[in-house]
């Protein structure tokens, strides 16, 4: 049976690849892009990474996986992993719901994880920095079983780590995608700080309502504020607001946000490097392709 990457090993290596200043030409073609896959591929085995069937082949018939998360309007799921929030295939225009009792958030995913998982069209026309994480992102997935709270994050911080090493070594460090990915990276951090701000305060919005101590009205009156204020701060750092700001859309990314900087200040505790490399080789899980720091 394959091993497990423990996540710890994955982010030290990843931050001790050293990323040169050689600059190449941006894929624009999807042979380009294709090839590009088979560089990730490679980039992906020094560090340590099992191989995974992922993005082998190329479907353009599948544009996307349309999916649609639904919960109550006066709860806040919180994550994927809590079934108060249900997920479904399909859109807006081919699911029927009641937007008075449910938020509702759909979603048109340019790739899930799962072995063999193919290029869609909307990943292949996907922004060449987001392309490029997507495909870190989901092949780590194949490297852990955790559940979707803990995976999610751990999958977004070597997505990006993996993403900006292998870019500023092929692109450089001053290259737009590399400079594109970094900057979308510290935008997670700093909206996971606001997405865990609102969260409290709108569960305890809704807590009130649960005791009794707030009308229905009331509650959703008050919503609407601490929703339009969230909205605000959200545009401060992406320079737009999510069109789907609702419960669903916010239980699905504390799925992703709630142990993101925690996970990072893990990646950035190289103290712990000396900790755990003797129980990397001691246990033969990685190449010595990296024999020190």
């Amino acid at each position: 049976m394959a091993k497990i990457l423990p996540l710890l090993i994955i982010l030290t290596i990843v931050s001790a690849v050293i990323v040169s200043s050689c600059r190449q030409s941006v894929p624009v073609t999807e042979e380009q892009r294709l090839e590009l896959i088979e560089e990730i591929k490679a980039f992906e085995k020094e560090l340590g990474f099992l191989e995974t069937e992922n993005f082998k082949t190329y479907s353009p018939e599948i544009g996307a996986y349309d999916y649609l998360f639904y919960t109550s309007s006066t709860q806040l799921p919180y994550s994927l992993d809590d079934p108060a929030l249900v997920a479904a295939i399909g859109t807006r225009d081919s699911v029927s719901l009641d937007y008075q009792q449910y938020d509702a958030y759909f979603y048109s995913i340019p790739s899930v994880a799962g072995k063999g998982t193919p290029v869609t069209e909307s990943l292949m026309q996907a922004p060449l920095p987001r392309f490029i994480q997507i495909i870190f992102h989901e092949d780590w997935h194949e490297q852990v079983d955790l559940s979707m709270g803990l995976e999610e994050p751990s999958a977004e911080i070597i997505g990006y780590a993996a993403a900006l090493a292998f870019t500023g070594e092929k692109y450089g460090q001053d290259s737009p995608v590399h400079r594109t990915l970094k900057k979308h990276f510290e935008n997670k951090l700093r909206e996971s700080e606001v997405y865990g701000e609102y969260y409290i305060r709108l569960e305890t919005l809704y807590a009130q309502y649960q005791e009794g101590k707030l009308s229905e009205l009331d509650t959703l009156i008050r919503k609407a504020r601490l929703l339009e204020a969230m909205g605000n701060e959200l545009y401060g750092i992406w320079g737009g607001k999510p069109d789907q700001l609702n419960n669903a859309f916010i239980g699905f990314q504390m799925t992703y946000l709630r142990h993101l900087p925690l996970m990072h200040e893990v990646f950035q505790a190289t103290d712990f490097v000396a900790t755990i490399y003797p129980v990397i080789y001691r246990n033969t899980m990685i190449s010595t392709a990296y024999p020190s720091v």
